[in-house]
């Protein structure tokens, strides 16, 4: 290596262009400073660990993220922080020197069952007032009477589980400690408005309708016993054919002739 040739590499090291040399310092300086400031903390997402930046908001459900350089965060993937699950609801495009994200607190454990599998599914996601997303009805051209009704909004992340949802699906939501829980039917499935490069999050609407007798309210699962029918009948059949059979038993006696009697 001749002597320009060493000068050359070592002048270029740090980057090649301007660009470049601001680049790698300001990855640098993140990389060297950031671990002893206070933002600076260790998150799961999707159960893999990952160092990240958060900063609050004036809103306290609300929290912005910051990537290590070198590393990303995808749209609509549960961070797991203090204690508490949060969904990442919206995403940066500049992702140059860092990943932005805004994470949000969810509030509901959703639970239900794979349609195709009949398996049991469960996931965090974030409940809201719907009253927002009324419906109205024109009765004239010059005025138009809302129709209020009960309904919840619903934001959940996007996987192979949650892209089968679809209009008609029930879920039991409300107070887990609730003596009786809600069931509400999906009624505006939207999931086109904000998934970007196939990672994204739903935002479904939700009508409050009756609860019925295919719900587990225990476990929370509405239509549950569709798929695990309830044995009860059965068992109620056997113990009444049991009871009987004793009351026979109890109400007859034998004679010293051998023969039975009434009592």
């Amino acid at each position: 290596m001749s002597i320009w040739d060493a000068y050359d590499h070592r002048v270029s090291a740090n980057g090649s262009t301007r660009r470049e040399k601001a680049y790698n310092r300001e990855v640098r300086m993140i990389n060297q400073k950031i671990r002893h400031n206070l933002s600076y903390h260790q998150a799961t997402f999707d159960d893999v660990e990952q160092n990240v930046i958060v900063i609050n908001s004036d809103n306290l459900n609300e929290k912005t993220v910051f990537a290590m350089p070198g590393e990303d965060i995808a749209l609509g993937t549960l961070m797991y922080w203090m204690n508490n699950y949060w969904l990442v609801v919206e995403r940066d495009a500049n992702t140059e020197i860092q990943t932005r994200v805004k994470v949000q607190q969810c509030n509901y454990l959703l639970k239900w069952i794979d349609s195709d599998t009949q398996e049991i599914c469960e996931q965090w996601c974030i409940i809201e007032d719907g009253t927002k997303y009324l419906t109205g009805e024109y009765e004239d051209r010059n005025f138009v009477v809302t129709r209020g009704d009960s309904r919840i909004a619903m934001t959940i992340g996007k996987n192979d589980k949650t892209i089968k949802f679809d209009r008609e699906d029930r879920f039991l939501i409300d107070d887990p400690d609730s003596d009786k829980m809600l069931a509400y039917i999906l009624s505006k499935p939207l999931k086109s408005g904000n998934i970007y490069e196939g990672n994204g999050i739903y935002k479904f609407v939700l009508q409050e309708v009756v609860s019925t007798y295919d719900d587990n309210q225990e476990l929370g699962i509405a239509d549950y016993y569709k798929y695990y029918p309830k044995d009860d009948e059965d068992d109620e059949d056997s113990d009444s054919t049991t009871d009987s059979a004793d009351e026979t038993t109890s109400e007859t006696t034998s004679t010293s002739s051998g023969k039975e009697v009434w009592l």
